[in-house]
């Protein structure tokens, strides 16, 4: 970031300090009366009878507190320093790789700087030119910890006198343009509850972030109560006389009136292995009263404490991966990786800030408007960012339409039954309706063979016009929800599921086809992951023995009842409905899918045709000597192809044929739709945050390395052998009658799951069931295998 444009934001600001090496800018907001400290630590003593005294943690960080807390980083017992020092050691090349040059970095809390020398040392070896900012709450630990940087190259040092709140305010105020760093580090978020600690990162996702934008966080994780313990009740006494110097700070911020006597408390501390955090209170040696007059209205404040009585100071949460994942999630920011310490007890996570958030958690049976406008900003992202101009016309799969079709094909259909729910006219162009309300899937044996559609134009529409159509029709939508909000029939809350899961189906659809063309350009916003080859392989799948059980298909959502059902009820497309039972016997079925390894070594192994290569690789010719030439093979991905050497742990995506010729050679079988959905039942979770489905990550992932561990859903979907057809009390949709009923011809096979491109709202409802061609190679699909019993 260029001088001018840092001067340009901090005209407001007051320079405090400056050198030429570094300068600090005191960025604290003047005294408001919308929060006061001493009001704050009065109403925490004098609570409702059943909520416990507390005092605000922000007591314990006056300078000598800030001083001891730097103290304790130092001490043994306390490993979260030392594990994150660890890491850095060992990966910190790895993190900055993604930091871009010309980046600021923001740290809030900075301290003394020790860990951070390691990053911005780390940035200069890779020569990239940066400004970091030192967001702290004293001024002389600023200019200690800032001057002991002067020797590090291509950084610009600021130090940032202020909270964590001013420090977010500085930062909003910031270029667009810049790529930001943010960095949180220590587990400070730990001090945070787990639902404000989502709330905090979340406020500087909205405040003080771009799309594109990163989130460098420590977190400690739920570690050995003891040793947890150990870490905040030092052997020296360090820890406690820093949480008893926050009751010096008291009466200093009451004015220095004699208010709390040190001596009649003692530092009590404890893990909660329940919630997952370590506790910190005063505790009353002997029952006494606090007394404390006001110097305003000379009213007097009587605090009665009992002997033994605590009073809370500080939580220190820990993380599961779980809770971790939840973390991520509620702030709306886009896993990218993360870092282990050497002992596996903290880690580094980077997030960032994507383009679209998709929420997995409390879905409501109709979506919401932020669900649709999320759902078009992915959408907007793939087909505008992905699509250049000269593609729109190509057909990188020759059975489907070019990319043009689709842009006109989604909001045609939600235009097209949102018009016929109201008896309303088309949104113009009229013509729009005739081209693009249905696409074609023909027969890949026979491609002259094709289910009903729409007409197809000898010249398609102009990218112009359908974007103007495209934007008219999501206003047309928006006012739907203006005009019925919550007061919606049950029909018109089918109508926009319908039309929603319809265009997240349909951007799968884009997905795989744009990785079969060469043209493809990587998501805009979306920070391309740094490949590494994979250390080792998976071990051999193990074999999971699944108990007899009776297993329901499907649920009961019945469009006739529309008129009768609560909109509340879950919705379901034709083929899931009715429930119905189906007994399944014991069986056995591997842990997780067939990876790329796997497949590759089948095929060299069996000198298959060329018809057994999946459609998700690509050949890569290498020369191994001068006469002769072999062929490898690469992984697509929306970010160019991957050597296999990176994705051979990934699940392969193959057909269904494809899949049944490597279970002929391995002697095992395709599952039934009745074993797979019994195996998630046992298995999947409906809280699930880490399966990789909704654009967890752009790309398939590693499957379990372990065999003892499972491999649920997510990366692809999962292929049956269960054919696709009608079964007892199926009835035709009435809002899409050909949705499920065209495509019952013996030659289409149902798939399960999802993949890393499907909705959280398709991939977490157990009942949705996919379908694809037993020969089509293209779709994100993997494949576990089933013993064959001896029966």
């Amino acid at each position: 970031m260029s001088p001018n444009a840092i001067s340009a934001i901090i005209t407001e600001e007051c320079v405090l300090y400056s050198t030429q090496s570094f300068k600090i800018y005191d960025v604290r907001q003047p005294a408001t009366s919308t929060y006061n400290l001493a009001d704050e630590i009065l109403k925490g003593l004098t609570p409702d009878s059943s909520c416990m005294k507390s005092i605000p943690t922000i007591v314990l960080y006056n300078d000598r507190g800030l001083q001891l807390f730097d103290e304790i980083t130092y001490l043994e017992e306390y490993y979260l320093t030392n594990a994150e020092i660890d890491i850095l050691t060992r990966k910190v090349d790895q993190i900055v790789e993604y930091v871009k040059n010309g980046s600021v970095i923001i740290e809030l809390g900075a301290g003394s700087l020790r860990k951070t020398r390691l990053i911005l040392n780390a940035l200069a070896r890779n020569k990239k030119e940066v400004t970091y900012y030192a967001l702290d709450l004293i001024e002389d630990e600023l200019k200690k910890s800032l001057s002991s940087l002067r020797e590090i190259s291509n950084v610009t040092l600021i130090g940032l006198l202020g909270t964590y709140e001013e420090g977010m305010k500085f930062v909003s105020k910031l270029t667009p343009e810049t790529p930001k760093t943010i960095m949180w580090l220590g587990s400070s978020i730990g001090n945070f509850n787990r639902e404000d600690a989502a709330t905090f990162i979340n406020n500087f996702r909205l405040r003080a972030m771009e799309v594109g934008d990163l989130f460098l966080i420590g977190i400690d994780r739920r570690n050995d109560p003891q040793k947890v313990a150990l870490a905040y009740n030092d052997r020296k006494g360090i820890t406690s006389e820093f949480i008893m110097n926050g009751l010096d700070h008291v009466n200093i911020i009451l004015g220095g009136q004699p208010f709390i006597n040190r001596n009649n408390f003692k530092y009590l501390a404890k893990y909660n292995c329940e919630e997952g955090r370590h506790e910190a209170y005063y505790q009353a040696k002997i029952e006494h009263t606090l007394e404390y007059i006001s110097p305003e209205t000379e009213k007097k404040t009587s605090i009665h404490l009992k002997e033994g009585e605590r009073i809370h100071i500080e939580y220190s949460y820990k993380y599961d991966a779980f809770e971790t994942a939840k973390l991520i999630h509620d702030s709306h920011l886009q896993f990218i990786e993360s870092w282990p310490d050497s002992l596996s007890q903290y880690d580094l996570h980077i997030v960032q800030k994507s383009p679209f958030h998709f929420n997995r958690i409390k879905l409501k049976s109709r979506p919401s408007v932020d669900e649709w406008k999320e759902l078009w900003k992915s959408w907007d992202t793939v087909t505008i960012t992905m699509i250049t101009p000269k593609m729109h016309n190509e057909k990188p799969i020759a059975l489907r339409h070019p990319f043009i079709f689709y842009l006109g094909h989604i909001p045609a259909f939600l235009d097209i039954n949102l018009a016929k729910y109201f008896n309303e006219r088309f949104t113009d162009p009229q013509n729009f309706a005739d081209i693009f309300e249905r696409g074609i899937d023909p027969d890949i044996d026979n491609p002259s063979q094709c289910h009903p559609h729409s007409i197809v134009p000898n010249e398609w529409p102009s990218l112009e016009s359908i974007l103007e159509f495209r934007d008219l029709v999501r206003q047309r939508l928006l006012k739907v929800y203006e005009s019925h909000g919550e007061n919606m029939t049950r029909r018109l809350g089918r109508v926009l599921w319908m039309t929603f899961e319809h265009e997240a189906m349909h951007l799968e659809t884009i997905l795989y086809m744009l990785i079969q063309s060469p043209n493809t350009v990587p998501p805009k916003g979306i920070i391309p992951p740094k490949w590494h080859i994979a250390k080792r392989e998976a071990e051999e799948a193990s074999l999971i023995d699944i108990p007899s059980q009776t297993v329901i298909l499907g649920h009961d959502d019945n469009e006739e009842m529309d008129d009768t059902d609560p909109l509340t009820l879950a919705f379901g497309w034709d083929n899931e409905r009715p429930s119905r039972k189906l007994d399944v016997q014991g069986f056995k079925i591997q842990s997780r899918p067939v990876t790329n390894k796997e497949y590759l070594t089948f095929l060299e192994t069996t000198q298959a045709n060329n018809e057994y290569y999946p459609a998700s690789w690509i050949p890569s010719v290498y020369h191994s000597s001068i006469s002769s030439q072999s062929i490898a093979y690469n992984v697509r991905t929306v970010f160019g192809s991957v050597d296999i050497s990176v994705a051979k742990n990934w699940p392969v995506m193959l057909s269904h044929e494809q899949a049944s010729k490597y279970a002929e050679w391995k002697g095992m079988r395709l599952p039934t739709e009745a074993e797979l959905q019994s195996f998630y039942k046992l298995f999947t979770h409906a809280t699930d945050l880490s399966s990789n489905t909704g654009f967890l990550h752009w790309h398939p992932i590693d499957v379990p390395l372990d065999a003892k561990e499972v491999h649920t859903i997510g990366s692809g979907w999962e292929w049956t052998d269960t054919q696709f057809d009608e079964h007892v009390g199926f009835k035709k949709s009435e809002l899409y009658p050909g949705y499920s009923s065209d495509f019952f011809d013996t030659k289409h096979a149902v798939i399960l799951g999802g993949s890393w491109a499907t909705h959280p709202r398709i991939s977490t409802r157990r009942t949705f069931r996919n379908w694809y061609q037993r020969g089509y190679p293209f779709v994100f699909c993997a494949v576990r295998f089933c013993e064959i019993e001896n029966r």
